[in-house]
């Protein structure tokens, strides 16, 4: 991360996954690290704005997702509720 700060500081960085979702209303996949893939959507749930989660890598299991209180949307798979 301290790469990504020096190249980008006007943007907001977290140390945690909690930290980084908090009072969110819409979170981005865009990364393939384990920790996104093997987060608990049931105790992150409580943690945002708004229970909504765009999926670019198609990384998470968004039935999972959905059954936690999710709107899970998937690159390249259709919408489902």
């Amino acid at each position: 991360m301290p790469t990504a700060l020096r190249r980008q500081p006007e943007l907001d960085y977290a140390d945690t996954l909690d930290a980084s979702v908090q009072d969110a209303e819409l979170i981005v996949l865009a990364t393939e690290w384990p920790h996104f893939r093997e987060a608990d959507p049931k105790a992150l749930a409580p943690l945002v704005a708004d229970p909504i989660l765009v999926d670019l890598r198609n990384l998470i299991d968004a039935n999972a997702w959905r059954m936690a209180g999710w709107t899970v949307r998937q690159l390249g798979r259709p919408a489902q509720e």
